[in-house]
């Protein structure tokens, strides 16, 4: 038996959670930066590349991922 479709696509509460609103300051994170070479040796750059994702995140409060959350 195939599974329905729902007949009211606009009540599907999942399809409007799933838009993006920022990245998380846990996601810009150094340690995922491709220029971060490690604890020792720092970053390439003299001055980092996600500044203004960094900035954006802290003022729109998007400082810690919550466990349902995803980006």
């Amino acid at each position: 038996m195939r599974p329905q479709k729902p007949k009211n696509r606009a009540n599907n509460i999942s399809n409007a959670q799933d838009r993006f609103q920022g990245y998380y300051l846990d996601n810009i994170s150094c340690k995922f930066c491709v220029n971060y070479r490690g604890k020792k040796r720092g970053c390439v750059l003299s001055a980092c590349a996600f500044e203004e994702e960094k900035l954006d995140a802290i003022k729109n409060g998007r400082i810690k991922q919550k466990v349902g959350d995803a980006v």
